[in-house]
């Protein structure tokens, strides 16, 4: 014990010796290669580094203090600024030091790059002496009621299949997960994600306990005029948070961190359902990250450090030409970096406060660097373990909270989905989806100019084709007779005989066809469909959205969801041209005699009558397929066609309708499974099919914890 305590001790007054020699080398280097910085005397150095020191300990807390708004709004730039006017009132009272503003600018950034270098070479873990501010503040912020009974802590990890996951693990990129299951402190479950498989469905079901009517990643609304709404875009997150929220959501007096929602919490930080646009961004829970000086001046560091290390990994995919490849630029770097970098730091550090502080009973945290990462870079491509390596090393930072705090906090770690690894559809085929889907279509449709810009949606209305727009009166009028009429719906496969919609089973086209074709599936294998230029895509009545490999493909004139035999009566060429595509594994349209159909090339299968003619199109697609794409043919603003994409079963290859290499949304490959690792000591939850599962056994769990003292 002795001699480990003399060890820690010595190496700790090494690497202070260290870092103070490194931030003298830097101010001197400065001094020669800048000219707006002059460092006078040789022994300036010295005195810099330590009236630097003391200026931060003096002035950072006043200007924290007062400015914290400004800092979080500038998304913590404000506090490089403030190092610098620190740096520049302690300058005025050193002899010989002259500093104009770009050196005045330069100093302090300088400094923070020596002292991340020197950290990092001599594996001295920052965050040590940081948790020691966090744990006094959080003393200060402390409740005369202490809460005697167990806490919860969720941590997410975005985008990581259980098989990825594993793969980690046996590489030693996560052994604080390892020693979790090791130890048998925790257990490793794998569960299965809802259709669509992305995280906008999924942190709904987990946080909310209702998903439901959230269709894809991104979706056409109808009746609102063709509003594309997108789960994780600010001004959309509040109005979907509003459809599924009862308010007895996962984080009733808890936080939630860095999410798409917010589980009805009472402190959601960096939550986009509850910022409405940045100008609400701050929170005081965002305090925790800026309690000395350096801190986030080694986050900036460390944020320009991925985009070099990011920039590298293009180089070398270029280099080794590896396949499938994006072309990845420094707008994407900037991106992944404050993913990777920035927002996993600031979700440790608010977490942190809020474990040590010991007031919230719930907490919900979202990692979103190895998500971003596998999109771009693949699913399993060596850029990835690194960034594993970091979250994981963040689940050793938030432990060490926990066994810190004077209240007891249970641990679970899970993720949303998987990813599922392949070329995109554009790049197998050389063509959009949406381009495809136009060609299957007359040249004189007329639509909304659509750029696939999914994040404004301009609403100019081209004048309609007569022919098509006679046709969309007609069946409008008599799907209003007919819908509105509900014993007839519970009683269509009876009663269609008398009660057939004459515009679609007396078309002249859909006779023609009914006499050409033995039946759907004769159709479907035997009609040629023909293709039509593209040449007026930018008119055609059209929106063709992707969901990773799940594509929506909305009629946009019709304010109803079309049935198979409407848009087989108005467009033959759509769906056989669709289900023959080699990128295609199966279709999904709602008949109204039949259900919902679920189409392939060489089959059909009746979800409402569980029966299948020909060969089964989900084949290879998971048990509970059918489950699935039956619950997701009821919800409202489904597209008039949804698209699934092929699944190779053998590589568990997909391709994506939008230019992501690693992709999640649709079914197929490891993106509908992801993992719980959740405390041993509870009682192994049934099969877990769906997000909401999720939420109902960890809902339990949070229920069941108020009993339990430590």
């Amino acid at each position: 014990m002795i001699k480990n305590k003399i060890i820690t001790s010595f190496k700790t007054i090494i690497t202070t010796l260290l870092l103070f020699l490194s931030n003298i080398v830097a101010l001197y280097i400065l001094d020669y290669i800048s000219t707006d910085f002059t460092i006078g005397p040789w022994y300036n150095g010295i005195i810099i580094v330590i009236a630097v020191a003391i200026g931060n300990s003096l002035l950072w807390p006043i200007f924290r203090r007062f400015l914290m708004k400004i800092i979080i709004f500038t998304f913590g730039i404000g506090s490089l600024f403030i190092n610098s006017i620190i740096f520049y009132i302690t300058s005025l009272f050193i002899p010989g030091v002259s500093a104009g503003i770009y050196g005045i600018l330069q100093v302090p950034l300088v400094m923070a790059i020596a002292t991340t270098f020197i950290t990092n070479i001599t594996n001295t873990n920052y965050y040590d002496s940081y948790i020691k501010k966090i744990l006094k503040n959080a003393i200060e912020q402390k409740t005369p009621d202490n809460k005697k009974y167990n806490g919860l802590i969720m941590l997410e990890i975005d985008g990581l299949s259980i098989n990825t996951l594993k793969k980690a693990i046996d590489k030693g990129k996560m052994p604080n997960i390892k020693n979790f299951i090791d130890n048998k402190t925790h257990t490793l479950k794998e569960w299965e994600t809802d259709l669509s498989s992305q995280t906008g469905a999924s942190q709904a079901g987990i946080l909310h306990g209702n998903n439901r009517n959230i269709v894809a990643y991104r979706w056409v609304e109808k009746e609102n005029n063709n509003q594309i709404v997108v789960s994780g875009k600010l001004s959309d997150s509040p109005m979907i948070e509003k459809r599924i929220s009862n308010g007895k959501g996962l984080l009733i007096n808890g936080i939630s961190i860095a999410n798409m929602f917010s589980g009805d919490s009472i402190i959601p930080t960096l939550t986009s359902s509850k910022l409405d646009g940045l100008s609400n961004i701050y929170s005081k829970s965002l305090n925790s990250v800026f309690l000395d000086a350096y801190n986030f001046q080694r986050l900036f560091i460390l944020f320009l450090w991925d985009i070099l290390l990011e920039l590298k990994s293009q180089l070398v995919h270029s280099i080794k030409n590896i396949q499938p490849r994006l072309k990845r630029n420094i707008v994407y770097a900037a991106v992944r970096a404050g993913a990777n970098v920035v927002l996993r730091e600031v979700t440790t550090d608010v977490l942190t406060s809020e474990i040590l502080t010991g007031n919230i009973d719930t907490a919900y945290a979202s990692y979103m660097g190895y998500d971003e990462i596998a999109h771009h870079s693949g699913v399993e491509d060596e850029d990835v373990w690194n960034a594993l390596k970091s979250i994981d090393l963040q689940f050793s930072k938030i432990n060490s909270a926990i066994e810190m705090s004077d209240r007891n906090y249970k641990l679970v770690i899970l993720s949303d989905h998987g990813q599922s690894m392949g070329a995109t559809f554009k790049q197998r085929y050389d063509i959009s989806l949406e381009d495809y889907v136009r060609r299957l279509l007359p040249n004189n449709l007329k639509i909304y100019k659509n750029k696939y810009n999914i994040d404004h949606f301009r609403d100019a209305v081209i004048p309609e084709n007569k022919q098509i727009k006679n046709f969309k009166q007609k069946v409008g009028n008599i799907r209003y007779e007919l819908f509105e009429d509900n014993e007839f719906l519970k009683n269509i496969k009876e009663e269609r005989g008398n009660r057939k919609p004459r515009i679609i089973f007396e078309n002249k086209q859909y006779l023609n066809l009914k006499e050409k074709y033995a039946n759907s599936l004769d159709y479907i294998k035997s009609h040629q469909s023909t293709e039509q230029s593209t040449k007026k895509a930018n008119e055609s009545e059209l929106i063709v959205l992707g969901s990773g490999n799940l594509g929506l493909i909305y009629l946009t004139q019709w304010k109803e969801r079309l049935s198979y035999e409407e848009i087989v009566m108005l467009f033959p060429n759509l769906i056989p041209g669709l289900v023959k595509h080699q990128g295609i594994g199966f279709i999904l349209v709602n008949s109204i005699t039949h259900g919902g159909m679920v189409i392939g090339e060489e089959g059909i299968y009746y979800l409402d009558k569980d029966e299948t003619v020909g060969e089964n199109p989900l084949k290879g697609f998971g048990l509970n397929a059918k489950k699935h794409l039956k619950r997701q043919n009821s919800f409202d603003n489904m597209p008039d066609i949804l698209v699934n994409s092929f699944c190779d079963n053998k590589t568990n290859e997909v391709c994506a309708f939008e230019e992501l290499i690693g992709s999640h949304g649709g079914l197929g490959g490891n993106q509908t499974k992801p993992f719980i690792l959740y405390p041993s000591t509870w009682k192994a939850p049934d099969e877990l099919i769906g997000a909401e599962s999720i939420y109902e056994f960890l809902k339990k769990q949070t229920e069941l914890l108020k009993f339990e003292f430590s």
